[in-house]
């Protein structure tokens, strides 16, 4: 259980025998730590310097020969916040740096894309995400025909995509198919959002997002699918499509 949770924060296998073995030796030498962790003696110089790095292994010179020990376990913590704040400052500079070079990158290549294809639940989060992040406050997410099937299988996903558009004021009209009105009566108690359901017959396991230069076929199959059209006339033409649905569902 120790190895596994010290191999969580990053150590190497050899450093986690020769930190636990120096922990349960005490003060020693290279020869019985080697002998307790049976990590070569080729290696355990270069191991006990980055243990000593990190703040978890300390050592004296008596007489000329180096003893090593395990510092203080409490240092783990110590380790620990140095890499929350190292990975605090790389995701720092990925918010502000790497991420806007990227995004101006891909959407160089999107306006020469129409269509692409996405597979498997994280394709179909990832490309939903990406296209929410160009709504701005008190713009609109045109959904048509949510299906029960997806709700059983993603609705925790849903419930936090749904608490984070609302955070950012985004407003969401939603047709559900008339066997999912458990799912939208959550949704009906929920800001920013309007729902309505279609008549009984009228059931899909597909759903269609509009969005404000883009249109997200979903179909939930055993391996579900995504196709985005990024075409703002397609998109429009979809809107007016919806509101004409929207008239002819029901609450």
């Amino acid at each position: 259980m120790d190895e596994t949770l010290l191999e969580k924060l990053g150590l190497t296998k050899g450093e986690i025998k020769v930190y636990l073995a120096l922990n349960r030796l005490g003060e020693s030498t290279v020869g019985p730590i080697g002998k307790e962790s049976k990590v070569s003696k080729s290696k355990m110089y270069d191991i006990l310097d980055k243990l000593i790095e990190k703040g978890l292994v300390g050592y004296i010179t008596k007489e000329g020969t180096k003893y090593f020990m395990a510092n203080d376990p409490h240092m783990i913590l110590d380790y620990i916040e140095k890499k929350e704040d190292e990975l605090n400052l790389t995701k720092k500079n990925v918010v502000t740096e790497v991420l806007p070079r990227l995004m101006m990158q891909r959407a160089s290549v999107s306006k020469k894309r129409v269509a692409e294809m996405y597979e498997g639940f994280q394709g179909i989060k990832a490309i939903r995400e990406e296209l929410m992040i160009n709504f701005k406050s008190e713009d609109t997410l045109f959904v048509l025909g949510a299906p029960k099937v997806a709700n059983v299988k993603w609705e925790g996903w849903f419930l936090d995509f749904h608490k984070r558009r609302i955070q950012r004021k985004v407003k969401m009209k939603i047709i559900y198919n008339a066997n999912a009105k458990e799912y939208g009566k959550v949704r009906e108690k929920m800001r920013f959002t309007e729902v309505k359901y279609f008549p009984n017959k009228l059931v899909s396991p597909n759903w269609i997002d509009i969005f404000p230069d883009a249109v997200l076929f979903v179909m939930v199959l055993k391996n579900p699918v995504a196709f985005v059209v990024r075409d703002t006339e397609l998109a429009n033409s979809f809107r007016s499509y919806f509101e004409i649905m929207w008239k002819n569902s029901i609450k």
